[in-house]
């Protein structure tokens, strides 16, 4: 159960009993996040304050330029009253952070699956960030950290490139001994004298040569980030030395396909249905810091067997953890512990690399090896090793890696050398503390009143917002574009760029007024159906025309749309203002009209493909857009199809337009084409992922059916040497009536018609559309199926049992049903050519 920590509780863990006036922040505690450091100076700080410690006008040496440092000094400079004096031996605040972009921070996922872990923004009262790569991170910090240096007037000294080499204790002051740059060039020796020293000095850099012959990077370097280098090795194997969260992060990293160690650990928390674990993972954590107390080791990867390892199976998670592992990995951990995961480490962590482990249990490439040995050494490569490996030693196992990475923890002892003296008894005091609230020291709170306290004296001291709300600010700011008639041709200019009219469908695009001068008709058919359709569809487009013009065209291709249903109409704004004349273009309209549809085009070609890959890859539908469930032989067979069907598409635009509007419109007509294209767009996602992915699994039983680029339909289907017209159609109406009433009604020009939004079977349609007559018993009876009668399918209870047993059930419900319908139309034609 977690205490809230009280400022004098605060205090008790950072003081050093010996030396009254020394703190200790944070580099004797574990799990140490770049949040974590903040929240613990910021407590710090705070405690200092409001337990009287800090006597007016107090000279204060803050010790070390990391998150932890820079916070410490910033709060304490805004809380007044004392001279901070802020010592980093690099050449700049926050070094580790400075040099890679691949490595992520996050404030709060390592908090998982607690509430709000994935949540994206720090939110703390002073040098605030958000999620992003580390150096973006430290930019950000920095620059409220200078803000905090002008606000407190000379409070706070900022001391690079000074090494700190001795404190001495002075009659009840500390004296300050330090290396640094001397004016004649080299280096001199100072000191100073401090009423209060706080020693945020952290852990030090990693030894590059941990294994003996081998240097590995830094985890804070990007060549350290496990990469691609390695590509074309058919297995290519990983060592890792560590089990701390660094080792289990370059683990994971390494075993991604992506080599992004973020898209792994976030997919796993915002998984769907992943909260259900959260209650077992607590209680298994208790278990381990019991454990822990008592002097004992504990498997995590036993518990988690027991706990969970049905549900992770059931949530799909290992399943998604097989889909994103890199080919053919081999991956190989070496700890000095038994015991493969610790408690020590964040939950989600641990998590993702029992995920890893049972992944590469399964039959498959990919291998996942644990071994136990105190040493690790690099010996002579043998022939036959691949070109590049390097072979080890670890106890009685011999290794062959292509990478290496060693996390084994930076070299503490050198780091707090020259404060040794000061220091003697203060990790028994330490651990003391740590054994009364043994979840603060791992993963502390901000408590509210710190909160407060900072948030105010920001206040007072008028310090600017973090950066992120001033993005999110101009982010608000509509931007503008202007659409005109200029001689025959037609011009766009302002802040979106022709080239980027997609971004408008966007979720993260900002709002934008897009001012149209002239009236639909003096546009143009074409380009007043782009624009109709752009607007339709994008989410924070505001419309300035003449709207008294403008309205009913656009009613007519959205709310009151005879073929769609939930479309809106755009917002529509009177004439005004000066929108943007930036990046003008020039070109005749019709030329105009196509080059927004295409881009529009594939925006949603790009939309449905992230989908169907994510559905066939890995059977995950967001949203059930595709609404049925696929059998894993058939959605194997599918994603081929699928990605042949994306190469014709990208080659051949007409293709793709002609294809994404028949998907929503079932009138297969020249004259009304327009009106289809407009309802292609983003706000009817849905049913054009639907219409493709029923296509797609047709398309797996009836071979060679794919998209067809001319009248009639947008499906080919090519049987006996003869081609088979087919339309895939997700409409919602035809002619305002809703689909299943009218379709078989419906001048359908092609030979088969699919319905994916259709969950009946098209016998009922047929009942719905057909004249009824009935016997004398009372029981409805169909008319006689024509002539010229189309095959049509609908993603019935049948389709969907078929589809989800095998790829070979459906295959064999679909040729039967085709069988039938062939059957039934030559004794329809026999029928109606017989002599009455």
């Amino acid at each position: 159960m977690r205490v809230v920590l009280s400022p004098a509780d605060i205090i008790a863990g950072a003081r050093i009993a010996a030396h009254p006036g020394v703190y200790v922040l944070g580099f004797y505690d574990t799990r140490i996040t770049f949040y974590s450091q903040q929240v613990r100076a910021l407590e710090l700080a705070h405690a200092l304050w409001h337990e009287h410690l800090l006597p007016g006008n107090a000279r204060v040496a803050v010790i070390g330029g990391g998150a932890a440092g820079i916070t410490l000094a910033a709060g304490l400079a805004l809380q007044g009253g004392t001279d901070v004096h802020l010592f980093e031996k690099a050449e700049r605040l926050l070094p580790l952070q400075g040099d890679t972009q691949r490595r992520r921070l996050d404030p709060h996922i390592y908090d998982w699956p607690n509430p709000d872990a994935d949540h994206e923004l720090a939110e703390l009262p002073l040098l605030d960030w958000r999620s992003a790569p580390a150096k973006d991170v430290r930019d950000a910090v920095l620059r409220e950290f200078g803000e905090v240096r002008s606000a407190t007037e000379g409070r706070l000294t900022v001391r690079e490139r000074h090494q700190i080499t001795a404190i001495t204790p002075q009659a009840g002051r500390f004296m300050v001994t330090f290396e640094r740059e001397a004016v004649a060039g080299g280096r001199e020796a100072a000191s100073q004298e401090f009423d209060i020293v706080v020693l945020a000095v952290g852990f030090g850099i990693e030894n590059r040569f941990a294994l003996q012959g081998t240097e590995t990077p830094s985890y804070w370097h990007d060549a350290g980030v496990p990469g691609a280098e390695i590509a074309g090795n058919a297995r290519p194997t990983f060592l890792v030395s560590g089990n701390g969260d660094g080792g289990l992060i370059d683990l994971i990293a390494a075993a991604s396909a992506t080599f992004r160690h973020n898209d792994i650990v976030r997919g796993i928390a915002q998984r769907p249905g992943v909260q259900a674990l959260r209650g077992t993972l607590l209680a298994t954590d208790t278990d381990a810091l019991a454990a822990e107390a008592a002097g004992q080791g504990f498997d995590f990867i036993t518990a988690y067997d027991n706990a969970i390892g049905a549900q992770v199976e059931t949530l799909g998670l290992v399943d998604q953890m097989q889909g994103q592992l890199r080919h053919g990995v081999q991956l190989i951990l070496q700890t000095r512990e038994p015991e493969l995961l610790s408690i020590r480490t964040a939950r989600l962590n641990r998590l993702a690399v029992y995920l890893l482990v049972k992944a590469c249990r399964r039959p498959g490439a990919e291998s996942f090896t644990h071994i136990v040995c105190d040493d690790v050494q690099q010996i002579a490569s043998e022939p036959g090793d691949a070109e590049g490996s390097r072979r080890f030693a670890c106890g009685g196992t011999i290794v062959v890696a292509d990478w290496v990475i060693a996390r084994r923890g930076p070299g503490r002892d050198t780091i707090r050398h020259p404060f040794a003296d000061l220091l003697a008894g203060y990790e028994a005091e330490h651990a003391a503390w740590v054994h009364t609230f043994p979840i603060d020291s791992i993963a502390p709170k901000l408590h509210p009143a710190t909160f407060a306290h900072f948030k105010r004296l920001a206040g007072q001291a008028k310090l600017p917002p973090p950066r992120y709300h001033l993005d999110a600010l101009l982010a608000a700011m509509p931007r503008s574009t202007k659409l005109w008639l200029i001689g025959g041709d037609a011009r766009w200019s302002g802040d979106i760029a022709l080239a980027d009219v997609a971004t408008l469908w966007s979720d993260d695009t900002s709002p934008l007024e897009l001012t149209v001068i002239d009236a639909p008709d003096q546009l143009g058919t074409r380009l007043a159906y782009a624009v109709a359709r752009l607007a339709i569809h994008a989410l924070r487009v505001d419309l300035l025309l003449n709207v008294a013009r403008w309205r009913p065209f656009l009613a007519a291709l959205s709310s009151e749309s005879p073929s769609a249903g939930g479309l809106r109409l755009p917002p529509l704004k009177a004439l005004s203002g000066n929108p943007s004349i930036l990046n003008p273009v020039t070109m005749g309209p019709d030329d105009l009209a196509a080059t927004i549809n295409r881009r529009l085009d594939h925006w949603l070609l790009d939309a449905v493909d992230h989908h169907l890959t994510r559905y066939v890859g890995q059977g995950e539908d967001p949203g059930h857009a595709v609404s049925f469930v696929a059998a894993a032989d058939l959605r194997q067979q599918m994603q081929p199809i699928w990605q042949s069907w994306v190469e014709h598409f990208r080659a051949e635009p007409t293709l793709l337009a002609r294809f994404l509007g028949l998907a929503v419109c079932a009138k297969d007509d020249a004259a009304i084409a327009g009106e289809a294209s407009v309802l292609a767009g983003r706000r009817l996602l849905s049913p054009v992922i639907r219409a493709c992915a029923v296509a797609l699994a047709v398309a797996t039983a009836w071979q060679v059916t794919a998209p067809r680029g001319a009248p009639p339909g947008n499906l080919g289907r090519q049987a006996n040497g003869t081609e088979r017209t087919g339309h895939t159609c997700a409409a919602a109406l035809i002619d305002s009536e809703e689909m299943a009433l009218v379709a078989l009604r419906h001048a359908w020009t092609t030979e088969f018609v699919l319905l994916p939004m259709q969950s009946v079977p098209a016998a009922f349609i047929a009942g719905a559309n057909s004249s009824l007559s009935k016997t004398d018993d009372g029981i409805l009876l169909l008319g006689q199926p024509s002539a010229d009668a189309k095959l049509m399918l609908t993603v019935d209870a049948q389709f969907r049992a078929a589809a989800q047993t095998s790829a070979a059930a459906l295959t064999t419900l679909l040729l039967g049903i085709e069988e039938d319908h062939f059957a039934r139309l030559k004794v329809a034609i026999e029928t109606a050519g017989a002599p009455a």
